[in-house]
């Protein structure tokens, strides 16, 4: 006969402590020295340690001989120890910390939000975010905390007769 006492209750508290707020995939067209207009924003809820939390990307390839076609990348890891208070909210850019030193962009200078960068050196920046692309926010553990599909608003077009931008009006 089993008898249970007193038995204290195990919430897993790793999936509160953190998870993604916000990403923003660069415009079409943006150059390399604009990489840092694009970024992923950590929300954290819950005053803790997320050391070794890392922020991954997935791209789909769309091949029918694979079963599960994908292929990823770890784009940034929180490092150890890594201390972290709830309401501060990490904002990750996919370019150079360097380029936000010498030619700041808005983005690099939004209040309330700590900065951190993907690419160390100038020739680190890459653009990663593209639509139908994932992110996820991984535990230390390999568990997946938060993901989120990139599905940037569509550029705007322009309506039926008025001339584009190369174009002139005829009268």
């Amino acid at each position: 006969m089993l008898a249970f006492g007193v038995v204290s209750d195990f919430k897993p508290v790793e999936a509160n402590k953190a998870r993604i707020l916000s990403i923003k995939a660069a415009p079409s067209g943006t150059s390399l020295d604009d990489a840092n207009l694009e970024w992923v924003e950590i929300a954290v809820d819950l005053d803790s340690d997320i050391a070794n939390w890392r922020v991954q990307h997935l791209r789909p390839l769309w091949k029918v001989e694979i079963a599960k076609p994908i292929e990823w990348e770890w784009i940034y890891t929180f490092g150890a120890p890594a201390f972290v208070r709830a309401g501060e909210i990490y904002r990750i850019h996919s370019g150079s910390r360097i380029r936000a030193a010498m030619h700041p962009l808005a983005d690099d200078l939004t209040a309330g939000r700590k900065h951190v960068y993907v690419g160390g050196p100038l020739a680190a920046a890459k653009l990663i975010w593209e639509r139908g692309h994932y992110v996820r926010l991984v535990d230390a553990f390999g568990t997946v905390i938060d993901e989120v599909i990139v599905w940037p608003p569509e550029p705007a077009a322009s309506p039926a007769g008025t001339p584009s931008s190369g174009a002139r009006a005829s009268g």
